[in-house]
């Protein structure tokens, strides 16, 4: 087990801490579900918010910044990548490589990016389905909590293996008309993958993403490796994020999060 602290967070460097957490607790009747009933959408979610460090504790996480490597297959080199968000719905996300910056950001209400590696160093905005993958990266509580105030509808699927993990599977149908499946780990009840369904362009693009190497921040387990690529795509064919520090509540200024003006 590897563990570190700093910054106030905890490292846990495989789920098999997490499991034994939490199956300690379950012996006590603190965690513990009834199997002598099926699961439903909403017990594996209430599940989820204690794991993560209960809603309390995910409510008073205000801010959160990661700082870590971006590793693109194929590409020889690593960026550096930082991540901003801020409740209720603020995203803003930094690549950078020998010298240049690129941005990519949700405001709450509008996207924008600048994309120096592109020669285009001047802000742009981003259509409206452009904008999905960074609204749905900007909730801190990832979107199928709460769910339902947010126009949304959760389904349990039953079981679906995940790379050996006979994972929870539920299926989000956003306000959008958008989909995203998740997979939950049935002993930490982290999520560990999603697959997220999106009309980009006027085509369905299917995105999978996994998620690891959780870190307490501010007393809630936030994931630390994120994998990205096609639906079904071999593990060494994903774009790879390694965070190598996470803050919680860390002053932000709310104009970064704004498309730039004109100066």
């Amino acid at each position: 087990m590897h563990t570190r602290q700093g910054a106030g967070a905890a490292r846990v460097g495989s789920a098999s801490f997490i499991r034994f957490v939490m199956l300690s607790l379950a012996t006590l009747g603190v965690a513990g579900l009834n199997v002598a009933h099926a699961l439903t959408a909403d017990e594996i979610v209430a599940q989820h918010i204690a794991a993560r460090g209960g809603m309390e504790r995910l409510q008073a996480l205000k801010t959160l910044k990661r700082t870590g490597r971006l590793i693109i297959p194929g590409f020889n080199g690593e960026l550096t990548i930082t991540e901003y968000k801020a409740r209720p719905n603020q995203y803003r996300l930094e690549f950078t490589l020998q010298g240049l910056t690129a941005v990519q950001a949700w405001d709450g209400h509008e996207a924008w990016q600048i994309r120096p590696f592109q020669g285009r160093k001047d802000p742009e905005r981003l259509p409206a389905d452009q904008a999905k993958p960074l609204e749905l990266s900007a909730d801190m509580d990832f979107p199928f909590v709460n769910y339902q105030a947010k126009g949304s509808k959760l389904a349990f699927l039953g079981t679906e293996d995940v790379d050996g993990t006979p994972a929870y599977k539920l299926r989000l149908q956003l306000a959008s008309g958008d989909e995203i499946l998740y997979f939950i780990d049935p002993d930490s009840w982290m999520l560990i993958r999603d697959i997220q369904k999106q009309q980009i362009r006027g085509a369905e693009q299917i995105t999978e993403n996994d998620y690891g190497e959780y870190e307490q921040v501010q007393g809630v387990w936030v994931p630390m490796t994120e994998a990205s690529g096609p639906k079904d795509s071999d593990p060494s064919q994903k774009q790879q994020t390694l965070y190598d520090k996470a803050e919680g509540n860390v002053d932000l200024d709310p104009s970064i999060f704004s498309f730039p003006s004109a100066k």
